[in-house]
């Protein structure tokens, strides 16, 4: 995929989050091994810990991954969107990255549910298609065709 601010913001955010988790759970060793179990220092770092949630919904995490993992010119969303706000967050996460159209391949039972969903969300169903993803496995690149439904983000 070619650069997208949003989404390189996104990454960015998100890799300082990971530091500064790796860090606090580094200091979760520390407590133990000098103040022991029982201090409330651990008490307060598990406090802490409760409140360091991660700064992205899901749905934004499947905009991302989306985005991130796609092989071709367009967004490919291969993941499945539960009900609500997961399905509000993908749709307004393309829309903040200026995502224009999507191709959803994704084959579960519960399609049904993100087609009604992204057309709540304002989306618009352009018709059938079939991408082309290209895979590279143990040095060997690979072209699958994929079915999917073309969608406009409104």
């Amino acid at each position: 995929m070619k650069s997208n601010a949003y989404f390189d913001e996104l990454t960015r955010i998100g890799r300082e989050w990971e530091e500064k988790h790796e860090a606090h759970k580094a200091r979760k060793q520390e407590i133990i091994d000098t103040l022991g179990w029982d201090s409330e220092e651990l008490k307060a770092w598990y406090a802490e810990e409760e409140q360091m949630k991660f700064p992205y919904s899901q749905g934004a995490c499947k905009a991302y991954r989306a985005w991130r993992y796609s092989t071709g010119d367009e967004v490919q969303m291969d993941d499945f969107c539960w009900e609500g706000e997961e399905t509000h967050d993908f749709i307004d996460t393309l829309r903040r990255a200026g995502i224009e159209t999507f191709v959803l391949t994704n084959q579960s039972t519960g399609l049904m549910t993100n087609l009604h969903g992204f057309a709540a969300e304002g989306c618009e169903m352009l018709g059938l298609c079939t991408i082309t993803k290209k895979d590279n496995r143990w040095g060997e690149e690979t072209e699958e065709q994929i079915p999917g439904i073309r969608f406009k983000v409104n």
